[in-house]
């Protein structure tokens, strides 16, 4: 069975984006905490993700432990953040992922976004219409919140939430450590096991489905 995540629909949720998931919406909303590393054989550490929609968006959030952030020390663009801890969210127009956009952002709130098509074919040009997020180092990891207008799902060519078709979608974490050499190490995390023999997200197995709930 394709695994799902139900995103509430919430009328006028007012969330505000500080990072503090403090609004009572989020009381509401689903929580998704099952993440592994589907290449190691270790426990992961605790990552949350919910989301939430109401008339004019798409709302999104994650709780992240982490008890050893890595960020560049000269940010200098997006892909940058390729180089940090972050989570993930993909969503894909079609299940064999000829078109699908991916949004990394990292514990600062700073965002990867690109189009990318099967196999690994990346357009880094491409920005996210209307997206807003931030992020907030606390103590022991990091939160993001985050929001995306539904006119930009529909321009995109997504079908709209209340039509109830579900949407193609990823959850994802990169979680980078400090090594004691210099550099960093790479660990991946997963709401779903890819199966493929190397870490690797692009691929149709990884992603399972984002459905509106409704009351």
């Amino acid at each position: 069975m394709t695994k799902t995540y139900e995103a509430r629909f919430v009328p006028a949720a007012d969330v505000t984006l500080d990072g503090r998931l403090s609004d009572p919406a989020w009381l509401e909303a689903n929580v998704e905490r099952h993440f592994a590393f589907p290449w190691e054989s270790r426990p992961a550490p605790a990552t949350e993700f919910r989301a939430l929609l109401d008339e004019r968006a798409f709302y999104f959030a994650f709780r992240v432990d982490d008890d050893d952030v890595v960020l560049v020390d000269e940010y200098g663009g997006k892909e940058d953040v390729m180089r940090e801890d972050r989570v993930e969210l993909f969503f894909s127009l079609d299940e064999s992922l000829r078109e699908y956009f991916c949004l990394e952002i990292d514990p600062l709130g700073r965002v990867l976004d690109y189009r990318a098509s099967y196999y690994r074919e990346f357009d880094f040009s491409w920005s996210c219409p209307g997206l807003e997020a931030v992020g907030r180092l606390v103590p022991g990891g990091y939160t993001v919140e985050g929001r995306i207008p539904l006119r930009t799902f529909a321009l995109l060519g997504f079908p709209a939430p209340e039509s109830g078709v579900p949407i193609k979608f990823g959850i994802y974490r990169a979680e980078f450590r400090h090594a004691a050499e210099g550099g960093w190490s790479e660990s991946w995390l997963s709401w779903i096991d890819p199966g493929t023999a190397e870490p690797d997200f692009h691929v149709p197995a990884s992603f399972g489905r984002l459905r509106v709930q409704r009351a």
